[in-house]
């Protein structure tokens, strides 16, 4: 077993090469091998590491430079201003009250209420209720508890089955007294005998106003015109 003159590692009898350094064991070898020193095994190895290591690195520097830029960031949307609020609506200003007079006050509906208080009426004789009936007529009316009782024999014998009216010529005297004109037209059955009649009657009625409510103060009643 002989020795390599290099790096004295073991070698077989005949071997041209050193194993280990690479180094010529015969002349031969020697004439065939480049000039200059022979690289030993542990650096090739050392520089085919440093090349892998190179190459990784390479990889990963050009796998970050290489990455896709990010999107660009979306344009801002417009937004579209608010339409101006309309304008506000004119107040009407009230009539001033010239000095020393008092504010106009709103004229009362006399029409109006006086036909709620024949209505009223209307809806006693239609119901049979005599304290709602009653309750149209004045605490002064002449003949106030002989009204009533005539009231309730009539609504014994007969049942109003239709009533109607018209109010017209009012006339307002003051704040508290009224006079108008009110026909009826009215029909009736006889409770006994079935029997069916029709009357118009027209009156003259004065109103007044007691506790801020129209009554009916007097009743007379107005010949037919032929």
């Amino acid at each position: 077993m002989a020795q390599c003159p290099q790096c004295n590692t073991s070698v077989e009898e005949g071997q041209r090469f050193c194993a280990n350094c690479g180094a010529p064991l015969t002349p031969e070898a020697a004439q065939a091998a480049p000039a200059g020193p022979a690289m030993p095994t542990w650096g090739m190895g050392a520089l085919i590491g440093s090349g892998v290591v190179i190459v990784v690195l390479l990889a990963l520097l050009l796998s970050r430079t290489g990455a896709p830029p990010p999107p660009p960031a979306p344009p801002p949307v417009a937004v579209a201003p608010a339409p101006p609020a309309p304008p506000p609506a004119p107040v009407k200003a009230e009539p001033a009250a010239k000095p020393g007079e008092a504010p106009p006050a709103a004229v009362p509906d006399l029409k109006g209420e006086l036909l709620t208080v024949l209505n009223s009426m209307k809806d006693g004789h239609q119901r049979k209720d005599i304290v709602l009936y009653m309750s149209t007529y004045s605490l002064t009316y002449p003949g106030l508890d002989a009204k009533r009782k005539a009231t309730l024999k009539s609504w014994e014998n007969y049942d109003y089955l239709n009533l109607v009216f018209t109010l017209d010529d009012i006339q307002s005297l003051d704040p508290n007294n009224a006079v108008a004109k009110a026909t009826w037209y009215i029909d009736t059955r006889n409770r006994r005998t079935q029997e069916l009649s029709s009357a118009k009657q027209t009156y003259e009625i004065r109103f007044a106003k007691e506790q801020g409510k129209w009554r009916i103060r007097s009743l007379q009643e107005q010949e037919e015109e032929k």
